[in-house]
């Protein structure tokens, strides 16, 4: 499918440029961060614009990665930078093998993925593989915390996360990467963009392998045995390409395109014997776009085409193949009454179709939504927001999901202000595809999970001259999910889900981040901390959990910490991150004990004429912990990789 794809992309002359700028620039970046709901860049006619997740979300929690902090992970995946640079748990089963997001206790169903404005979870299986979805080409990820099915749709329960694609500057800029570490590791990417007053192009191409066979210990009778992971080798590439045309006086017309194709062995459990399973991830996603301004209003409609192909074998199991395909369209339009007050109206429609082999047959299914979405600033020092979504499944009506959100700037001085903000919101989860139809034991007669949740929070800002700025959040929250889907078995033995549990999840996250400059030398600082308490409230009599325990893979503290140096042209860049205990039953028997990591790098800068060379060496776990972020799945001991990167503006 991958093959194919690209083939007719090439013929229909979808591929522009081989090669695009802004890893290394990227890298050396400084300054103020944008506001989360600004990221809109304005020639004299064409327009590049990104999602701007916290225009319609007053009151709610972001973190958002930008293209300076994504920079040292280009040749990696979201996954690495999100548990790099964060500190949200990301659960994974070990280099390059599956990787999942939980947001505020919930699990990964309960989290969106975006592009584009499209949902990138996997139909079938409700969430995305974090692991699938290269740095390269982003130019940045916001994760929104809390209930926002108002403007995500469904599966945003705990959370979002939003992909926003890198811009295209003004004029050509080209660049590439190599890179080569421990483990068989090695990398290589190219990007490039052109762009003008009419039209703007860009591109990206990813390829990356790893080995993964380095040394961990495992406990067997003799006592702990040192041994060589095998089974865990990977191969994988992305290509992303953006063009914005512009088309007429008000007119603009987008169209995007993202190809991914991993090809990895399954790592074995620790103590389990090596079946040399495999697994092929083919995905092809294509978006197109028309919008149409005027001067009080925003109409635009979207189409897109997301297709998925999971292939998985083993030695005991011939080739199991799962293929999927979205179709969809959204249509918005957005009034602006007035500067303080605008109304975002919109629709979207999916229609799903699924060749697996595990349902017997295939199967197709609909779905539909509306929603408004209000943004209202009474005055410079009050922001309220407002939304509503009503989503339509075949056979069943889930709940209307609305979402209130306020910010109000509680205090002022000449260089320094404090916000208080509060949102409240309901959410749900469609079932997925494999809880309805997967035989035996699909249940097409689950109900949609909803949850109800709510937020309160500081926001804080200073500004120290033109040296020093500042700025700091602190929220508590509280989430209530109800009709949380379990897999349970039944009288003769079948594993079906049903809607058995209600979880309660509260708890405070903190973070700041700090820049500081003088005169040539640059500091970049951030923190962050969690507390998070995620427990079932309530269950049935088949329901053998007990109340009162905390979720299995749910840490209740996790932190990190990260800082970028830059001085002459000379870069380093360290990040920590700790992890608390995790239960890994539902009963709290057992527990994977706390972890801390410690990864960095140093580098310089070179410029030679319009060429900006960058050499770095970073090292991964250089506290050499042996650690295990899912029970009986070795993680990587102390690494390091080379880097070299180049580009031209």
């Amino acid at each position: 499918m991958y093959a194919r794809f690209f083939c007719s992309a090439r013929r229909r002359g979808g591929l522009v440029l081989l090669l695009s700028g802004g890893l290394a620039p990227a890298w050396a970046q400084s300054g103020p961060p944008a506001p989360a709901d600004t990221a809109r860049h304005v020639l004299a006619t064409v327009q590049v614009q990104a999602l701007r997740p916290a225009r319609y979300a007053a009151g709610s929690r972001f973190t958002s990665l930008d293209s300076a902090a994504l920079a040292p992970y280009q040749g990696g995946t979201v996954a690495d930078a999100l548990s790099g640079r964060t500190p949200l748990y990301v659960r994974t089963y070990g280099p390059g093998q599956l990787a999942s997001l939980s947001i505020r206790g919930t699990s990964a169903r309960h989290t969106a993925v975006l592009w584009h404005g499209f949902n990138l979870n996997f139909p079938t299986l409700g969430e995305a593989d974090f692991s699938l979805l290269p740095v390269a080409g982003l130019g940045r990820v916001d994760v929104q915390h809390g209930p926002a099915a108002a403007q995500y749709g469904t599966g945003a329960m705990g959370g979002a996360v939003v992909l926003g694609a890198a811009g295209a500057p003004v004029g050509t800029q080209v660049s590439t990467a190599a890179e080569a570490g421990s483990f068989g590791t090695r990398a290589l990417s190219f990007s490039g963009s052109q762009r003008d007053a009419r039209v703007a192009v860009r591109t990206s191409f990813l390829v990356r392998q790893a080995d993964n066979d380095f040394c961990y210990y495992g406990r067997e009778l003799q006592g702990e045995v040192r041994r060589r992971q095998e089974n865990a080798a990977l191969t994988q590439s992305s290509l992303q390409q953006d063009v914005t045309v512009q088309a007429g006086r008000r007119g603009e017309v987008t169209a995007a395109l993202w190809l991914t194709d991993a090809n990895r062995q399954i790592q074995p459990a620790i103590g389990s014997s090596n079946t040399h399973a495999r697994e092929r991830d083919q995905s092809a996603r294509a978006v197109l776009g028309y919008r149409l301004r005027t001067e009080s209003s925003e109409t635009s409609v979207r189409a897109a085409w997301f297709g998925d192909l999971i292939e998985y074998q083993n030695d005991q199991l011939s080739t199991s193949h799962s293929r999927s395909s979205v179709r969809q369209a959204q249509l918005e339009h957005t009034r602006q009454w007035r500067p303080n007050l605008s109304l975002r109206l919109g629709a979207e429609a999916q229609h799903f179709v699924a060749h697996v082999d595990g349902y017997g047959r295939p199967v197709q299914e609909q779905r539909y939504a509306g929603f408004a979405l209000l943004r209202y600033d009474p005055s410079a020092r009050l922001r309220l927001t407002l939304n509503a979504r009503q989503a339509v499944l075949p056979g069943r009506r889930p709940p209307l999901a609305p979402t209130a959100g306020v910010e109000w700037q509680a205090w002022r001085a000449a260089r320094q202000q404090l916000w208080l903000k509060a949102s409240a919101a309901r959410s749900y989860r469609a079932p997925t595809l494999n809880e309805r139809y997967w035989r035996p034991g699909g249940n097409p007669d689950l109900l949609p999970e909803t949850s109800r949740g709510g937020e309160a929070g500081l926001h804080y800002e200073a500004l120290a001259g033109n040296q020093l700025s500042l700025q700091a959040d602190l929220t508590a929250y509280r989430l209530l999910v109800d009709n949380w889907v379990q897999w349970l078995p039944d009288a003769g033995g079948t594993w079906t889900p049903q809607n058995l549990r209600q979880v309660r999840s509260q708890g405070v996250e903190a973070s700041t981040q700090a820049q500081w400059r003088r005169e040539a030398y640059q500091l970049r600082a951030t923190a962050g901390y969690a507390f998070t308490q995620s427990q079932k409230r309530r269950g049935y009599a088949q329901d053998t959990d007990p109340v009162g325990v905390q979720l299995a893979y749910v840490p209740q503290h996790s932190a990190s910490l990260s800082t970028d140096h830059d001085w002459r042209g000379w870069l380093l860049t360290t990040a920590a991150t700790f992890t608390d205990r995790r239960y890994t039953t539902a009963s709290g028997s057992d527990f994977l004990p706390a972890y801390g990591l410690l990864h960095g790098s140093v580098g310089r800068r070179f410029r030679c004429g319009r060429w900006q060379l960058t050499a770095l060496v970073q090292g991964h776990n250089l506290s050499n912990a042996r650690y295990q972020n899912y029970a009986f799945r070795a993680m990587p001991p102390r690494a390091g990789t080379l880097s070299l990167r180049a580009a031209w503006h």
